[in-house]
């Protein structure tokens, strides 16, 4: 009798010791089933319609439509059902619909840029850029720089048309030059209104350039202009196609520094300036260092009344590769060619210098870039009073822009 009971105990407990892993297995199917995760086994429910949208969706797109429905509301958490409902829907021609779906798809992940992205195409297709812009703008930002890319071409495609009636900017460029041993602040600002669409401007300017190594007093050492000129401008761009500008700002300047002379002067400045790049862009598949180049053009001449109107040409042009594109930025390499021409004969205004490059920007698509530049340098017209002729420099430079 006893050793029945001991069999029945043993019996019971080993039943239960079955039971158990049996109740926890049932138990995570039950979640797995829950969380919307497709792999399921033949005769299920959810794994028979999912078998039967794979046979449909080439052939039969809109049965194919009713079983995703279908299972959208079996599994309503299962983000594979959503994206398959957009890109499907996106195939059908219903955008209202893979809008919906995309929107869905994005709740359930809302760290997915490229869900996001999807919805700003759909709403620019459904002609809502009002809506789409500010999602392509915030995907500029993106981890992802295929993603950003994207989104910045579609906000300068979305943005082309439309010129805000105010506009401001801002240039500040510090530079050390190991030429002179000498930091250099140049500080631009500008708040004015766009006529025309832009194609001519009026604005309000201040300029501010200083730097450590001037000295002014009896004998007066100049390197940079250290002045302080605020007054109002106007340009207008003759040829729609071609990026040049003419220009006439009038104001005062304020001399920082002694330079035996009145420390006010007006300033009058008057020319023609303009600025162009090219660069190839391809897509993150075919990206190479050697097809990934760049290049821009930039170019200023005019008169400037403080200088007793001599008339300054100022040509410099940098060519090269974007040898790094990712997380951390973008690194650029080039060449780098600068002239500098006047109509006094100037000797310091009339130079050539040339040499190589290298730009990093830490973050992309913020307006912040370091250059380094080792640069020679030849005076064409008469040497330095010391009989130099001919000098280098390395250029360590902090560049941002930014236009509101």
């Amino acid at each position: 009798m006893k050793k029945s009971k001991k069999q029945l105990l043993s019996h019971t407990m080993f039943t239960l010791s079955l039971l158990f892993p049996l109740q926890a297995v049932m138990s995570a199917e039950a979640d797995f089933v829950k969380e919307g995760d497709a792999a399921y086994k033949p005769g299920n429910p959810i794994y028979d319609r999912w078998d039967q949208f794979y046979k449909l969706e080439q052939q039969q797109p809109e049965q194919a439509e009713k079983i995703l429905l279908e299972l959208a509301a079996l599994t309503p958490q299962d983000i594979k059902v959503w994206k398959s409902l957009t890109y499907l829907q996106i195939r059908l021609n219903k955008q209202d619909q893979a809008l919906q779906s995309v929107r869905k798809a994005s709740q359930l992940a809302p760290q997915d840029d490229q869900l996001k992205l999807q919805e700003a195409y759909l709403l620019n297709q459904l002609k809502r850029d009002k809506e789409a812009l500010p999602i392509f703008k915030m995907l500029t930002q993106s981890n992802d720089v295929e993603i950003a890319t994207k989104a910045q071409q579609a906000v300068q495609n979305l943005s082309g048309g439309t010129v805000k009636p105010v506009f401001k900017d801002i240039y500040f460029a510090p530079s050390y030059e190991s030429r002179y041993d000498d930091f250099i602040f140049p500080l631009k600002m500008r708040y004015g209104r766009n006529l025309d669409n832009g194609r001519a401007q009026v604005y309000g300017f201040m300029n501010l350039n200083r730097d450590t190594k001037s000295r002014g007093g009896v004998r007066p050492e100049i390197i940079d202009e250290n002045a302080v000129t605020v007054g109002v401008g106007a340009n207008y761009q003759p040829w729609l196609n071609i990026p040049i500008r003419a220009y006439l700002e009038l104001g005062g300047s304020y001399d920082l520094i002694d330079r035996n002379r009145d420390k006010f002067r007006e300033s009058v400045v008057g020319g023609v300036t303009g600025y162009q790049e090219w660069y190839a862009n391809p897509s993150v598949e075919n990206r190479t260092v050697w097809n990934d180049y760049f290049t821009d053009l930039y170019g200023n001449v005019a008169s400037y009344s403080r200088e007793d109107y001599n008339v300054i040409a100022d040509l410099r042009l940098r060519s090269g590769f974007n040898v790094y594109r990712g997380e951390t930025g973008t690194v650029q390499a080039y060449a780098k060619l600068h002239a500098l021409a006047d109509s006094e004969g100037e000797n310091y205004n009339n130079l050539f210098e040339y040499g190589a490059g290298v730009a990093w920007q830490p973050f992309n698509y913020v307006p912040v870039k370091v250059r380094v530049e080792r640069l020679y340098g030849h005076y064409f017209k008469d040497a330095l009073a010391n009989g130099q002729d001919r000098y280098n420099n390395t250029r360590t430079e902090l560049v941002f822009y930014r236009s509101f």
